[in-house]
């Protein structure tokens, strides 16, 4: 007892895990809180970026743009700016209406973000102007995005058609409601019931009613209401005053008028129904050819049923809670010909996309460790595969306490680490490995001794990795959110691998590297790896001409390498395209377009998609928006709800059952869409799922002018700027914000007239608004309804459509506005009918646009979507054109960022200004790499100071440093590698993109070439230390130090084999395959070389002094 208390203080704390059985406790404890951690952590597919955003809709009936732009906007704007937070404002001004919307800084508090908003509106409502109406805020929230959207759809449409489908499905809400963890349950689509009031024109001139009449009569009517209590008997009673109607029965023997002395009856002048109102919108589901009941060319009618979570539950649990409702409904409930399908369940996609990480996470680790297996032996290869789970469950279990959620950035961040988590046991195993051969020595103190010879470089190098990846968490914007799973995971993870090396390798070790020993004496001298690496390296040592010119034949490489972005034979983007199940279609006649022409151009986009054998289904919504995702939240799609705007949601087969990616079928599908479109006048959108943050667009202009500049002159010069667009190569779905020219009927009233017989203009107003959009001038409460039906009045479609029937209704004059003089003196004139047609006439005129305003100026926007091509070539290109005049088109290939332009020069005013880098995926873009290329230069400061402190040398710690950049020696070469074996679609280029993730890649890199850098350099200091020449210094270090290198190389490369399947962080797995091939050759080349050259005296520099002799190891 005494003399293992005594090797525990020789030993330190690495002999004090050998010898108790605390190690095993310490690997139990992180492998359960890892499985618990995996089982309730919340899942979903991507990291919840925060952006509280609010819609604040202002009504100003009347008003023109211009008014609103000035009265409303421009005040609120400048209020809104002024709350803590506020990153944008942005804002509509438009006839009666205006909309701004506040968008506040990613990661600011919800709650206090909307109490700020409310606590500012309200303070300052006084400063409204009277002709505001009302106004109110709607909160954006990601949890508003359904989770699940299931389609509810008749194939027997003559027994249950849209409105019987839209009460089913608003039945099935109450059932849905009840589950745990949702939010909100919406209903989309079909006919919901309600009463119709519908007036017969010539019947209400013969009984002398107007609207106004029936409206009156009504409001007054259907009212109930608590009247206060009696006392009788020495009883209380209640008394309570009036009734609600009960049926359109009831309701027709309401009495409107009163006409001499007869009651005129509702019944009289309008014919009441209860049932589905007037279609203004249609939905309907079309099964696919991968549909399982597939009929191809058949669309039934449809409702769509919507269920959104509450914020931090677990996406995977509440859809199969919804899922399992959908079938309990189907079965029990649900007549004959009424189906359940699925068009959205983002907890399968998220439980999909974590489940075939974790698998090929668990491949990763299986590969790793059968490759170390083979290179070292199965022991060793145990040690290894022991050491990842316990790294990873410690790292889930931080994971949970801190919040965040098990999605594929998280996944992607621990596979990413794998190559990091098993260098220190790699390094850790090779290392004891070799002092077990060593004879004289108990197990014991050869590991201890092993230990403590590599200690200093491995806590280094992974403080080293630390500093790398803490600056990811300073990635602003909504890049920041969705990358801070990888900032947190890599370091947690490094540094328990180390953790791990320090105290659970060396126990493993000391019970199964038993064997170690008997394979006798280590003779390093003798071993194939210094042979080979001395012939090498003694080669390029020999003379200073070689020692130069190997120097700059790498530094011509790496010249090369960096210059092929530049030359576009690397294309950069943010992100690539994402393969999912799912896009849609947005699709905008234009504006003044029926709802029946949106019809028949969605069904013949959808007649093309529904020929495809990869469409499961397509969704119709026409004069309706359909359930937002988080992109259409983001670009405000839920507000389309204009006759002329429609979109359809479209279903592929599943990923794992096609071949193509999903961006490819949509680029091969794309110009049979629009050439469809074309022939309808239509414009189309193909909407993929964004892999990332969602923008308004890839390519967004903004077009400002200066305080004087008129608004029309902005619009003017956004039709210059999307010609210019439509004339770039390779891009496609120009608009711009521009209200498209058409024009409205108005009714010009004549004020002499409607005074003389006493008719308020407002009278006038409400009566055709009545005529035509009709009016909910009350609600029927029904005990059996789960909504109130809404009383709607208006004339039957034949004749509000008909401007002349229209005229033809009668107003009545106001009591008391007119007078006329009798024998008893100046009294009320009785009130007259009157007919609109005397009162005023319709005229056409142009519809007044819509002003955009962005952060308080006004501007116009111009969108576009590049097609096989980066945002950034096309952007660069019509930036070098602008205040050019044409010339010769230059062709694509001949294009580079040292030559740009197209040859198609344009220009505008010269106090016009067009901002590229404002919104789109170029604004985000050039966020991201700037953020990302801050982060990495503080980070090499970081790793520069971290290495100063370890090395005590400068110079040295340059030489370390210079193993960063060889990295790119691999990484660009690789990517055009790529590009070349690319092949095109339909003539469209697929080409493979240097993304953020691949970024990411250099910076994981920068790790692990500077941790092995930093070994090889402490090695060499151990061997000039022990007496060595520095050449036979170099050559030692270098083959002592070869084998791990080669082993953590080659495990961090098949650890991403794996992830190169993936469409979004294939970026990533192919830089650090292609990037650490380039620098592990380097480095065990460029480092010596390089070090040798700063010391041409062979002198040590910090000569390396172990803290103790063989006998008295201590850590």
């Amino acid at each position: 007892m005494i003399a293992d208390k005594d090797n525990n203080r020789r030993f330190g704390i690495v002999g004090w895990f050998m010898q108790t059985g605390f190690a095993p406790v310490l690997m139990l404890l992180a492998l359960v809180a890892g499985v618990v951690a995996l089982m309730m952590t919340p899942r979903e597919e991507d990291p919840q970026i925060v952006v509280p955003m609010a819609d604040v809709i202002i009504s100003a009936p009347g008003l023109s743009p211009r008014q609103v732009e000035n009265q409303i906007t421009e005040p609120a704007e400048q209020l809104l700016s002024q709350i803590d937070g506020v990153e944008y404002v942005y804002s509509q001004s438009m006839k009666g209406k205006a909309v701004v919307i506040v968008r506040f800084h990613v990661g600011e508090n919800r709650e206090d973000s909307l109490t700020k908003l409310y606590t500012k509106l309200y303070a300052n409502q006084d400063m409204l102007p009277g002709s505001v109406e009302s106004w109110v805020v709607k909160p954006i929230e990601i949890d508003h995005v359904p989770i699940v959207v299931g389609a509810l759809y008749s194939t027997n449409p003559d027994t249950t058609d849209s409105y019987a489908l839209r009460r089913l499905a608003e039945e099935m809400t109450q059932s849905l409601k009840a589950i745990e963890q949702t939010h909100q349950v919406t209903v989309t689509g079909g006919l919901p019931r309600n009463i119709q009031v519908a007036f017969d024109v010539t019947a209400l001139a013969a009984y002398q009613t107007t609207l106004d009449d029936v409206r009156w009569a009504l409001s007054v009517t259907n009212v109930h209401q608590k009247a206060g209590q009696v006392n009788e008997s020495g009883r209380v009673y209640t008394v309570e005053s009036g009734q609600f109607f009960q049926s359109a029965s009831e309701l027709e023997t309401l009495v409107v008028n009163v006409v001499n002395g007869k009651p005129v009856y509702l019944r009289d002048v309008a014919d009441i129904t209860d049932g589905p109102e007037i279609p203004s919108s249609y939905t309907l589901y079309s099964p696919g050819m991968a549909h399982p009941d597939a009929e191809p060319g058949v669309s039934w009618p449809a409702v769509f049923v919507s269920v959104a979570k509450r914020k931090g539950a677990n996406a995977v649990w509440v859809a199969e809670d919804v899922l399992a409702a959908f079938e309990d409904i189907e079965a029990e409930w649900l007549p004959q010909g009424v189906h359940i399908d699925v068009i959205r369940n983002y907890g399968q996609t998220a439980d999909d996309k974590v489940t075939n990480l974790v698998s090929s996470l668990g491949l990763a680790v299986l590969t790793v460790v059968v490759f170390v297996g083979l290179f070292l032996n199965w022991r060793a290869a145990l040690v290894v595969a022991l050491a990842i789970p316990v790294s990873y469950g410690a790292t889930l279990l931080l994971d949970l306490l801190f919040g965040y959620t098990i999605n594929r950035v998280t996944l992607f961040a621990l596979i990413l680490a794998l190559g990091l988590i098993v260098d220190d046991p790699i390094a850790s195993i090779d290392n004891i490995d070799r002092y077990l051969r060593r004879k004289g020595l108990s197990r014991t103190t050869a590991i201890a001794l092993a230990m403590a010879e590599i200690r200093s470089a491995l806590l280094m190098s992974t403080a080293a990795i630390v500093i790398v990846f803490l600056p990811m968490f300073f990635i602003t914007g909504m890049m920041g959110p969705y990358m801070a799973p990888m900032a947190f995971n890599v370091p947690v993870a490094v540094i328990f691998s180390t953790v791990v090396a320090f105290f659970i390798t060396p126990w493993l070790a000391l019970k199964l590297l038993k064997t170690a020993s008997d394979k006798g004496h280590y003779h390093l001298e003798s071993t194939l790896m210094y042979r080979g690496y001395k012939k090498v390296l003694s080669a390029i040592l020999a003379t200073r001409g070689r020692r130069i010119s190997f120097l700059v034949a790498i530094a011509v490489l790496f010249g090369l390498a960096v210059s092929l972005p530049a030359l576009r034979m690397v294309p950069l983007k943010l992100l690539p395209h994402d393969n999912k199940n799912e896009f849609q279609v947005v699709i905008d006649l234009p504006q003044g377009q029926a709802l029946e022409s949106s019809a028949a151009v969605s069904q013949a986009l959808a007649g093309y998609l529904l020929e495809q054998p990869e469409v499961v289904s397509v969704s119709h919504f026409v004069g309706l928006a359909s359930p937002m995702d988080f992109n259409g939240m983001v670009r405000h799609y839920f507000l389309r709800a204009e006759p002329h705007q429609s979109e359809l949601r479209v279903v592929l087969l599943d990923k794992t059952l096609r071949r193509e990616q999903s961006n490819e079928m949509i680029t091969r599908w794309r110009d049979g869409l629009e050439a469809i479109a074309k022939q309808h006048q239509a414009d189309i959108q193909l909407v993929e799922v964004p892999p990332g943050p969602p923008v308004i667009a890839t390519l967004v202009a903004e077009i400002y002018g200066d305080a004087f500049t008129p608004y029309t002159t902005l619009e003017a010069a956004g039709d210059v700027v999307a010609a210019r667009m439509r004339q770039e190569a390779f891009v496609t779905e120009m608009a711009t914000s521009s209200t498209d020219p058409h024009e409205v009927w108005r009714f010009e009233v004549d004020r002499e007239k409607a005074a003389l017989s006493g008719i308020a203009v407002s009278d006038i107003n409400h009566t055709i608004q009545a005529a035509t959009q009709g009016f909910v001038i009350g609600e029927m409460q029904l005990a059996d309804e789960v909504s109130p039906l809404p009383i709607l009045m208006r004339l039957p479609a034949g004749q509000r459509d008909s401007l002349n029937q229209i005229l033809s209704l009668y107003v009545r004059g106001r009591e008391g506005i007119a007078q006329v003089l009798t024998e008893h003196g100046i009294e009320a004139a009785p009130r007259p009918l009157v007919q609109l047609s005397e009162l005023g006439r319709f005229v056409k005129a142009p519809v007044e646009h819509t002003i955009f305003h962005k952060n308080l100026k006004p501007v116009v926007y111009v969108y576009g979507q590049t097609t096989g091509r980066v945002p950034a070539e096309a952007i660069a290109d019509m930036m070098v054109d602008f205040g050019e005049e044409p010339g010769e088109v230059r062709d694509l290939s001949s294009r580079h960022y040292f030559s740009n332009g197209a040859g198609l020069g344009w220009q505008l005013p010269a106090d016009l200004n067009v901002v590229w880098s404002g919104e789109g995926e170029w604004k985000i873009t050039l966020d991201v790499f700037r953020d990302l290329g801050i982060a990495f230069a503080v980070a090499l400061l970081g790793v520069y100071g971290v290495l100063v402190i370890q090395t005590g040398l400068p110079g040295v710690s340059g030489v370390i440093m210079l193993a960063i950049p060889l990295t790119m020696i691999g990484i660009m070469p690789g990517f055009w590698l790529l590009n070349v074996f690319t092949s095109e679609i339909n003539g469209i280029p697929n080409p493979v993109l240097f993304t953020a993730t691949a970024m990411i890649g250099m910076i994981a890199l920068a790790g692990i070439v500077v941790r092995n850098a930093l070994v090889l350099i402490e090695f060499i200091h151990q061997a000039l230390a022990e007496g060595a020449e520095l050449k036979e210094a170099l050559y030692q270090a270098g083959a002592v130090r070869m084998r791990p290198i080669l082993l953590t190389a080659g495990t961090t490369m098949l650890g991403n084999i794996v992830i190169t399947l993936d469409p979004i962080f294939n970026g990533l797995a192919w830089a650090i395959i292609f990037g650490i091939l380039a620098s592990t050759i380097f480095t065990l080349l460029v480092v010596p070389v390089v070090y040798f050259m700063i010391h041409p005296s062979h002198s040590s520099g910090k000569q390396y002094t172990p803290e103790t002799d063989e006998q008295g190891v201590s850590l």
